[in-house]
């Protein structure tokens, strides 16, 4: 069986093997420039991972073999290469793995408005690869990419243009938690030429600390920080920078959900939330589609991933959408999540509101949630798995319509997810701990020890 290029976020994999062996990079970056049209310009840009200048090579080789010039910024946060694709190029890359564990790293593709390749467009470049790969003939070699790091300046523009307009935010400190990856040099700059004193930490990138105990999936030491040096806002971003996790003044996490509630309220008392409503996925809160009917707004659900919650944008005429893991879309600014583009719009409706982020994000009423990762050795269809597929039902037979159960498979790691949400707390942590006992007994080979929880 021949294995997919693309999983549910571009490319991912470790450095070396397929996909990310350099065979298949090398013909991936001839691919793009055969689908960008002739002579295409592309911008490429990537994370802090030592692996990521390598695997530039191999795509700079590819594309200039196929007629192409690229052209690379360095270390950029993945929408500031959204938004340069946008803007005299035919196409964007990004070398990153988000998120990711260090050992990992990934290719995302950008069109030349800034979006997220479709589906469709990664089926033909896939179809060009394997195409390359079955007529025999040797890979382009790798090359350096043409460099013009003052690109990043644009985008620098780009984010405090976020606050035109706005209050100045006078008394304001803010805490960012960059997790050694993209944002660290340029989160701090930012902030800075606001005006905004700044609280930096885990900003010293070594190629191999990426996410390591810090950043949107590990904010407690963010949360220290807000505390002890009396901050107003904490960010703390992931490795690539189009998520974030916010930290109220008092040091509690607000989190993806929390954000689509206070900037859609914001908006909505402005006259300025269009079509009245978000895009939200299926992992998010029912508290937050609660809170918002409440305030008169509607809530759409999509699949999990930031294309998904794009393309449900956009099928609704919706201008605002993301995820509760941070990834949020102000589609009036960029067609992607970005990191620092949000936690400047939150600072603008506290500029703008006079209201502390602990204060406006109070009305969103939340229900217990439970979230259990298994690690798998496969991913076999949940329905053809008897007893896994009884445990899921058993769960929502025993919730009825005062909770919900989401069993899914992870679309860049091989993780079993499994969310439970409803009224008792204690009801959700035994439900989840149930499926997931289920889940290592049927579909891990020897029990993972190691399985992650998080609240």
């Amino acid at each position: 069986m021949t294995q997919a290029l693309f999983g549910t976020d571009g490319v991912r994999g470790t450095p070396g093997r397929f996909p990310l062996d350099p065979a298949t990079v090398a013909r991936l970056g001839a691919a793009l420039a055969a689908e960008a049209g002739a002579a295409p310009r592309i911008v490429i840009g990537r994370d802090t991972r030592e692996s990521g200048e390598e695997i530039e090579r191999l795509l700079a080789g590819g594309i200039r073999a196929a007629g192409g010039t690229p052209v690379g910024v360095g270390v950029l946060p993945t929408p500031g290469v959204a938004f340069l694709s946008a803007r005299g190029f035919d196409a964007g890359v990004v070398i990153s793995a988000s998120h990711n564990p260090v050992p990992d790293n990934g290719i995302k593709i950008l069109t030349a408005g800034g979006e997220k390749a479709s589906r469709r467009h990664e089926s033909r470049l896939e179809a060009r690869v394997t195409a390359a790969r079955d007529g025999g003939g040797a890979p382009p070699g790798p090359c350096p990419s043409a460099t013009d790091a003052a690109l990043a300046d644009d985008y620098v523009a780009h984010l405090t243009s976020v606050l035109a307009g706005a209050p100045a935010p006078d008394g304001f400190r803010i805490a960012i938690d960059c997790a050694h990856g993209a944002t660290s040099r340029i989160a701090p700059l930012v902030l800075r030429r606001l005006g905004i004193p700044v609280v930096a930490i885990h900003t010293e990138p070594d190629g191999r600390n990426i996410n390591v105990g810090c950043g949107s999936t590990e904010p407690a030491a963010l949360q220290r920080t807000v505390v002890e040096h009396g901050c107003r806002l904490g960010l703390a971003f992931d490795g690539d920078g189009d998520r974030v996790i916010l930290v109220d003044h008092r040091g509690a996490i607000v989190d993806g959900d929390g954000v689509l509630f206070v900037c859609a309220r914001h908006l909505h008392a402005a006259g300025r939330l269009a079509a009245n409503a978000v895009v939200a996925t299926v992992m998010s809160n029912i508290g937050l589609e609660l809170s918002l009917q409440r305030a008169g707004i509607g809530m759409h659900r999509c699949a999990v991933g930031d294309r998904n919650v794009r393309e449900e944008m956009r099928r609704r005429g919706v201008r605002l959408g993301g995820e509760q893991s941070g990834h949020v879309i102000f589609s009036d600014r960029l067609p992607t999540g970005d990191g620092l583009a949000t936690g400047l719009e939150v600072l603008r409706v506290m500029a703008e509101s006079g209201r502390d982020l602990a204060d406006l994000a109070a009305g969103l009423e939340t229900f217990p949630q439970r979230l259990v990762n298994v690690r798998v050795d496969e991913q076999p269809v949940l329905d053809g798995v008897p007893a896994v597929r009884s445990a899921i039902r058993a769960a929502e037979a025993r919730l009825g319509e005062r909770g919900r159960v989401l069993v899914r498979y992870s679309g860049t790691e091989p993780l079993l997810r499994i969310m439970i949400e409803g009224p008792d707390p204690a009801t959700v942590r035994e439900l989840a701990a149930g499926i997931a006992d289920c889940a290592r007994r049927h579909l891990v080979r020897e029990p993972d020890s190691e399985a992650q929880a998080a609240k």
